[in-house]
């Protein structure tokens, strides 16, 4: 039985870059229905939808710049941009999503290509930038999300990574990750077991879980990225999120 006291600092088979094959392609497609199912895209716009609805108010002759942290198969910036495509009027957006691994940019600029009309494309620039050292100056976006990213990292590069986002964006950051929790844990380890999954998805579901926070680890992040005026919410299902998006 696993421990749930402490993260663990196992590396998840997503993080070996030199896999480069179908394990890893496999693994991307399934991102799309986990988020689905486990409302990952529900936690994100939960709070992203009222903020660009406001801010295309004001903002209507502007793009409204997000940035895609550790964006995998860009199936967040992809489900971003059918949604403000769909609202009366359209909102303008524009994503920069970017990865530390060439071939899953590759492989997210493949599937956008299949999967969206150009003139969405054209909205998305995936790009391949380190988190740890992002090639973007101050303020350049207008808000920085990360979804199911920031538990790759332990404590210090979390921080790190929490207050290079707070940097290039001027009006706020989103941040969707996992609850290290019992329940979490055993429910991905069964669902992964009894519907087809990747062998990485398989590996990585239940491990991610175990890399994830706690309320308290989630909140120290914060305090030592010097955010101010946070907000810690849970969401289903064992979800965090952490935003100074108002």
């Amino acid at each position: 039985m696993p421990s749930f006291q402490a993260r663990t600092d196992q590396d998840e088979l997503m993080d070996d870059f030199s896999i480069q094959d179908e394990r890893l392609t496999d693994a991307l497609e399934q991102l799309r229905p986990i988020n689905q199912l486990l409302g990952g895209y529900a936690t994100t716009m939960e709070i992203l939808a009222p903020y660009l609805r406001t801010k295309a108010r004001s903002q209507s002759d502007q793009p409204i710049r997000i940035l895609d942290i550790g964006t995998g198969i860009a199936d967040f910036p992809e489900y971003i941009v059918r949604w403000a495509a769909q609202q009366s009027p359209p909102i303008n957006v524009e994503v920069v999503a970017i990865d530390a691994n060439p071939v899953t940019v590759a492989y997210a600029r493949s599937a956008l290509d299949k999967r969206l009309p150009q003139e969405l494309q054209a909205k998305i620039k995936v790009e391949v930038a380190d988190a740890l050292d992002l090639p973007y100056g101050d303020d350049q976006f207008d808000i920085a999300i990360a979804a199911m990213f920031l538990h790759h990292f332990a404590h210090a590069n979390a921080v790190k990574i929490v207050g290079s986002m707070q940097r290039v964006a001027k009006q706020g950051i989103l941040i969707n990750d996992l609850h290290r929790h019992p329940l979490a844990y055993y429910g991905i380890y069964a669902l992964t077991r009894l519907l087809p999954a990747a062998p990485m998805v398989r590996n990585d579901a239940p491990l991610s879980v175990l890399r994830g926070f706690r309320l308290p680890e989630l909140k120290s992040i914060a305090e030592a990225a010097a955010l101010t005026g946070f907000s810690l919410r849970w969401r289903y299902a064992f979800r965090w999120v952490l935003s100074t998006i108002n």
